[in-house]
């Protein structure tokens, strides 16, 4: 486990960090970064999970309680119950959740107990979007316009989702912060730098890195039919890492185009570092993201980058022609020649490869720990 700034657990403001589980997606990674980056000298922190799953599990710094709340990863009633319970033991000075169930389970929670906590939320992705794609309007809605006003703050990702959660929502927007996710990058750096034995990149062939669940989000059925086109101009390989519910669909997909030999789901990845900084190309298919960190990541190791410009996210990370190419959403042929474009210009790579890091420094995880400590700490002292 990574250790942390040690710190007396004395009489600091006690910080109760909420989360659903520790699975390997951009919220629970931006969440253990900040846990290992807060200073222990202002807050006593702690991280109450509804699940202890997942791959982030043994990054938790040793001096971070970790409070198993034994639910279910969604719709789990009790946790309302075991979260207030906690809430009632630990007198908390600040309660912050992450990702939108743990927001609802905190509000109720911190009611049911009768907390003094302050309450932050964090909301990390466009509510239209995800509604559009899965349902759900008028529950989750109603979640958003009647427990949400009730948080002391509401952290959002990105501009777009701050913007909406105030125009749809009726969040004030006062109470709305744009924070966008830390990304650790002495960390990747050094994990980009460690061996990989995939065999793909020892050929003398270009290939195309992409990294995120398996899921429709992440729209990698335009990525691999894009591909295809890619292929068909240009030999080069495609490796997905992740893992999710979409894996059969797009095993089904890769044999019907013949691309077997040349596109490998290889799975979740502890460290994915170590094949993004071997990629020719990193390239983003999603229909829809909240910020999407591992665009930053790319271009902290120098990757060049190929994006959806979804609704909100990586628009606000990626300048088209400086730091990526940006390209629509759920668009194969679109794609298909913004890859081939960057996969067939040196002089572009270049250029994208040297403008990456230079934007990935304005996410640093120094940065945006040291915005959410300023705020933490204005709420505890009742600022």
């Amino acid at each position: 486990m990574r250790p942390g700034k040690q710190a007396t657990r004395s009489s600091r403001p006690g910080l109760l960090v909420v989360l659903p589980s520790l699975a390997g997606g951009g919220a629970e990674r931006a969440t253990v970064d900040l846990l290992c980056g807060m200073n222990r000298t202002q807050f006593n922190l702690s991280l109450a999970l509804f699940e202890p799953r997942g791959g982030f599990r043994q990054q938790i710094p040793d001096d971070v309680p970790v409070l198993n709340l034994q639910g279910r990863n969604r719709y789990d009633i009790r946790l309302v119950w075991r979260l207030a319970k906690v809430l009632r033991q630990q007198c908390p000075s600040l309660l912050f959740s992450v990702l939108r169930y743990a927001n609802v389970v905190a509000v109720l929670a911190h009611r049911l107990a009768g907390s003094q906590a302050r309450v932050i939320l964090n909301e990390q992705n466009l509510p239209s979007a995800e509604f559009a794609l899965f349902g759900g309007t008028r529950i989750k809605g109603w979640a958003l316009r009647h427990l949400y006003p009730q948080a002391d703050l509401v952290t959002t990702i990105s501009k777009g989702i701050a913007a909406e959660l105030s125009s749809l929502y009726g969040i004030n927007e006062h109470k709305l912060q744009v924070i966008p996710n830390p990304v650790d990058i002495a960390r990747i750096t050094a994990l980009g730098g460690e061996a990989t034995e995939h065999p793909w990149f020892g050929l003398e062939l270009p290939v195309v890195v992409a990294v995120g669940r398996l899921h429709p989000q992440k729209g990698f059925g335009y990525l691999i039919r894009a591909f295809a086109a890619v292929r068909d101009a240009l030999p080069c390989k495609l490796i997905i890492l992740g893992q999710g519910p979409q894996r059969r669909e797009l095993e089904q997909l890769i044999t019907s185009l013949d691309l077997s030999d040349d596109v490998a789901l290889v799975g979740f990845r502890a460290n994915p570092y170590n094949y993004m900084s071997r990629a020719t190309v990193f390239a983003l298919s999603s229909l829809y993201e909240g910020f999407g960190i591992v665009l930053v990541e790319a271009l902290a190791l120098g990757v060049p980058v190929v994006a959806t410009r979804c609704p909100v996210g990586p628009a606000e990370i990626v300048s088209d022609g400086l730091t990526g190419v940006l390209v629509p959403p759920a668009d194969e042929d679109a794609l298909a020649e913004a890859l081939l474009r960057v996969l067939q210009d040196a002089e572009l790579r270049r250029k994208l490869s040297t403008n990456g890091p230079h934007r990935a420094a304005d996410f640093a995880l120094e940065r945006i720990v040291s915005q959410y400590e300023q705020i933490f700490e204005q709420l505890a002292s009742g600022a």
